[in-house]
């Protein structure tokens, strides 16, 4: 998990006319929905349970009855109907390890592949949902939701991209903790993690004790599976702040993975 140094909303919303705006509204609508509408039409048991959840049921009786399904019966569609729900919840990033385990089950299963990469893009992890989703279309190349998916990935993508041209020409005297923090945030949406890494120890050097930075130091080297690496960075930051949640949800983020690790290479 990453924090970025300013509080300025990561997508832009501009003005524009009524006519204009509502098909933009339409537009956005169905970027969320429709990635996902297949699963809605393949599985009754979560429709049904969505159905109940209307009727002021809170809104977490759905997410625990699947995880309790994924628990008692881990099949790659329980799998995937919780990593759903998870994304509808707003929490796409419970929803990877799921729909990785459901894809170990199922290693052709392009809605787990496709699901992935919405999870992906809205974590803002733009080049792997891009190769998420292209995974889904070498799978079937004709399902339609994995490529809508993948021009909606690469088009973010291509603002980051736009955004790393812009500081890239930064004057000298604009080069502050605050910008480089930006600066390799956005070489991790686009899955260059080692250039982010290197970006935010410039930050080390100007402010050594930078939480923020040891902090997204450690994210990256999660996504490079050097889990001692960033478990350390994630103690470091703790002891300079024992109030810190952020590093205490990564810290044991990366335990749950060397734990992971450990238990496969016996």
């Amino acid at each position: 998990m990453l924090k970025a140094s300013n509080g300025k909303g990561l997508r832009k919303i501009k003005m524009y006319s009524k006519q204009k705006k509502t098909a933009l509204v339409l537009f956005i609508a169905f970027l969320f929905i429709f990635p996902l509408g297949y699963l809605y039409i393949k599985t009754r048991h979560l429709k049904k349970v969505e159905h109940h959840q209307e009727k002021d049921v809170p809104a977490n009786t759905a997410i625990t009855a699947l995880e309790n399904l994924a628990k008692e019966k881990p099949t790659a569609e329980n799998l995937i109907n919780l990593s759903m729900a998870y994304i509808n919840n707003n929490m796409p990033g419970k929803s990877i390890d799921y729909l990785k385990k459901a894809i170990l089950l199922d290693s052709t299963n392009v809605v787990a592949f496709n699901n992935l990469g919405v999870a992906f893009t809205l974590l803002q992890q733009y080049q792997d949902g891009i190769e998420a989703c292209k995974k889904a279309l070498q799978l079937d190349p004709g399902f339609q939701l994995a490529k809508n998916n993948l021009a909606w990935a690469t088009d973010e993508k291509n603002k980051v991209l736009d955004e790393i041209k812009k500081q890239e020409n930064t004057p000298q005297d604009k080069l502050t903790v605050a910008f480089y923090i930006n600066y390799g945030l956005n070489y991790f949406k686009i899955g260059e993690y080692d250039k982010s890494i290197t970006i935010w120890k410039t930050v080390l050097k100007m402010e050594p004790q930078s939480t923020m930075a040891l902090n997204n130091i450690g994210t990256a080297l999660m996504m490079k599976g050097q889990y001692d690496e960033a478990i350390l960075l994630f103690n470091k930051v703790i002891a300079l702040d024992p109030t810190n949640e952020l590093a205490k949800v990564n810290l044991a983020w990366g335990l749950d993975e060397k734990n992971k690790q450990g238990s496969t290479s016996h």
